[in-house]
């Protein structure tokens, strides 16, 4: 049996294939380096000028401010929210009406309400509802028997809880 001739060929190409993965790893580690010194600065002054601008809010302003950028008019689910119990699964009557190019009024009201109105939770069936919240629409229209309603003044601004008939 002959030898390789060429021995330190073997032992180079093994050498070499076993630095590869450490090369790599190494470079990793550098580019999460690099993005690390250039972005963390401006995201902690982002960060810290979020805070000085938000930090003499109430909470209440900090809980409508994303609903007032869209805009909506957040005193409707204030309204909504003060008679809402925790658990409650609600339902909103609103007719169709443009918003905007990224949405009708009615899916942005819904969103928002999500987030707004928990501990209640929104429902997508009329069926499952324990309250109907209605907004420019009327919830006798809905041929559904209530317990309690509520309306804001003059509009058609409501909140109906669902009569329990078991």
């Amino acid at each position: 049996m002959e030898s390789d001739p060429r021995p330190g060929i073997t032992r180079l190409f093994v050498l070499r294939a076993g630095l590869l993965p450490t090369f790599v790893g190494v470079l990793t580690v550098g580019a999460l380096a690099w993005s690390v010194a250039r972005d963390v600065p401006h995201t902690l002054d982002t960060l810290r000028s979020q805070h000085a601008g938000w930090s003499d809010a109430t909470r209440h302003d900090r809980d409508v401010a994303f609903g007032n950028a869209i805009p909506i008019d957040m005193s409707v689910l204030d309204y909504w929210r003060n008679w809402l119990r925790p658990g409650d699964r609600y339902w909103i009557q609103m007719p169709y009406e443009p918003f905007s190019s990224f949405g009708d009024k009615r899916a942005l009201v819904q969103s928002v309400a999500r987030l707004y109105l928990l501990p209640a939770v929104e429902t997508p069936r009329l069926a499952n509802a324990d309250v109907v919240l209605s907004w420019n629409a009327d919830p006798g229209l809905l041929h559904r028997r209530f317990s309690a309603q509520e309306r804001a003044g003059l509009q058609l601004i409501f909140y109906s809880r669902i009569a329990n008939d078991s």
